[in-house]
């Protein structure tokens, strides 16, 4: 298998930046393409502030962007961005088996919950992990 097209999710987290310079390494010196994806959850807060949240998530995810895009333009990586609003872990997936997308591998960050408080609160890498039909790795 031949990986022309990395997704790579980010939450801001140093996980996610980690599972960026991975990709950039897998995908450095050949035509390759690396696609960032950000989640807007749905949330009570986002609902209760509206815009407000909103508009202070859009200029965080901006910046975050801008850094990352930097980072690829300085290794000669190709990268493009897509923002979607929803549940994190199903608008990964689906996003990870859309065949029209042509992505042929997932990075995920791993926030290292432990076991207890994952199995409560629900893995976005773990759930990536099984719906996923093509190969995720999940960085920490």
């Amino acid at each position: 298998m031949e990986i022309k097209k990395i997704l790579v999710t980010f939450d801001g987290s140093k996980h996610s930046e980690k599972g960026l310079d991975i990709a950039i390494s897998l995908v450095k010196e050949s035509k390759r393409s690396i696609v960032g994806l950000f989640v807007k959850p749905h949330s009570v807060d986002s609902i209760r502030y509206g815009d407000v949240f909103s508009g202070h998530q859009d200029e965080i995810v901006r910046k975050t962007f801008q850094t990352l895009r930097e980072k690829c333009e300085e290794n000669d990586v190709k990268f493009s961005t897509e923002i979607r609003t929803g549940d994190v872990k199903t608008t990964i997936e689906k996003m990870a088996n859309d065949d029209h997308m042509n992505i042929d591998m997932v990075i995920i960050g791993s926030r290292g919950r432990g076991s207890v408080k994952g199995a409560l609160l629900g893995s976005v890498s773990k759930y990536v992990l099984d719906k996923s039909k093509i190969p995720v790795l999940i960085v920490k």
